[in-house]
């Protein structure tokens, strides 16, 4: 059940539709409907058949629900009997479906693994970026995007990530501890990152953490030299009163992120969505670090 959900993660990195993907038939240049395999391989959970219908949110779920069909060698339907299609919307390109209550049968991986089917597919509409699955009766699932999972799938051994994490100084300002991080492979260095952020800093004579205790960090994918991190609403919620606290918050995040290899710039989102302001903040783009001695 662990490799098989490992797998699934991996299959995840694929909604970008790349060519890294198993593909089944079809024209080489898609679209494709995504569903599980039959197979209990580490590296195909998912994969996709050919697609010769309208690339439109209620012809591509219908196709899904339908099930991959006989022709389609090693793959398996996802959807329980009788779950069907209530509503969908496309919104700022995000793709919101609601299926009925069958569908809720599906827990834990199964779940998961269908959601990642169902935006698989979906994600290859133009104008859509990503895709929010809910059931009847539930609060919607939260916005798959493109790399939303950096999940490699192999097991190696550990290497060291060193990074500069900055904390909100006792006496003012920004401070920051310099730690490096054992990861394996299927540890994302980003996500790992901020999470040791928000549970605070080992020198707590002079140094005082500046994210929510409870925020959760979703996923934290690279594209380009922008990292991108998907955060709770609690970022939001928990929002300080002060301009200067709020300032040090994001600064924070950023600047952790960006001493990490490769980062330049953060992408801040909320509930897998982008937000507009923090406050008097803009963050409606990738955000700099800024320029420090550390």
């Amino acid at each position: 059940m662990k490799k098989r959900f490992a797998a699934l993660l991996l299959a995840a990195l694929l909604l970008s539709l790349s060519a890294c993907g198993q593909r089944r038939g079809g024209a080489a240049g898609g679209p494709f409907l995504w569903f599980p395999t039959a197979e209990d391989d580490l590296t195909s959970a998912v994969s996709s058949t050919g697609y010769e219908g309208e690339s439109t949110v209620p012809a591509m779920m219908a196709a899904l629900l339908r099930g991959p069909g006989g022709a389609a060698d090693g793959l398996i339907p996802f959807a329980p009997a009788g779950t069907v299609l209530l509503d969908w919307s496309v919104e700022s390109r995000v793709a919101r479906v609601e299926l009925s209550a069958p569908y809720a049968e599906l827990e834990g991986v199964e779940r998961t693994l269908a959601d990642y089917c169902v935006a698989l597919t979906l994600i290859q509409i133009s104008g859509v970026d990503g895709v929010s699955v809910a059931v009847e009766g539930q609060a919607p699932g939260r916005v798959l995007r493109a790399g939303d999972v950096v999940f490699s799938g192999a097991e190696e051994e550990p290497v060291e990530v060193p990074v500069t994490l900055y904390f909100h100084m006792v006496s003012g300002g920004l401070g920051y501890e310099v730690r490096t991080f054992r990861l394996t492979e299927d540890e994302a260095p980003a996500k790992a990152v901020l999470e040791a952020l928000i549970a605070g800093p080992e020198n707590k004579d002079a140094l005082a953490p500046l994210l929510p205790e409870d925020l959760t960090v979703y996923a934290a994918w690279m594209d380009g030299g922008v990292c991108s991190v998907n955060v709770s609403s609690a970022l939001l919620s928990e929002m300080p009163e002060a301009a200067a606290e709020r300032e040090l918050v994001i600064e924070s995040m950023v600047d952790t992120l960006c001493s990490l290899d490769a980062v330049e710039q953060v992408q801040i989102l909320v509930e897998g969505e982008s937000v507009d302001r923090y406050g008097e903040i803009d963050l409606s783009g990738p955000l700099l670090p800024e320029a420090r001695d550390a």
